[in-house]
């Protein structure tokens, strides 16, 4: 959930919408109105943060808040020393 908190606070700043816009099931582009260079910017904000490297193709099959928290997760998980 942590994770999840902090992705949110992210998109908030990043997508200029309201907190409660931002739920596990909201769609980065039709209900928070992110255009492909918006999502490009939450993936390299979340790298720097994580210090994890997100691509393009990463996002290729993310659609919502939750699958974008699912992809940092696994990322994350797989990082050396984790």
């Amino acid at each position: 959930m942590e994770t999840f908190n902090e992705i949110k606070k992210m998109i908030i700043n990043l997508f200029a919408v309201d907190e409660e816009a931002v739920a596990v099931d909201a769609h980065l582009e039709d209900d928070l109105q992110g255009d492909s260079l918006a999502v490009m910017r939450l993936a390299e904000a979340i790298g720097t943060h994580y210090e994890i490297e997100i691509t393009a193709e990463d996002l290729l099959d993310v659609d919502n808040v939750g699958e974008l928290v699912d992809v940092v997760q696994s990322k994350i998980s797989s990082k050396p020393g984790s």
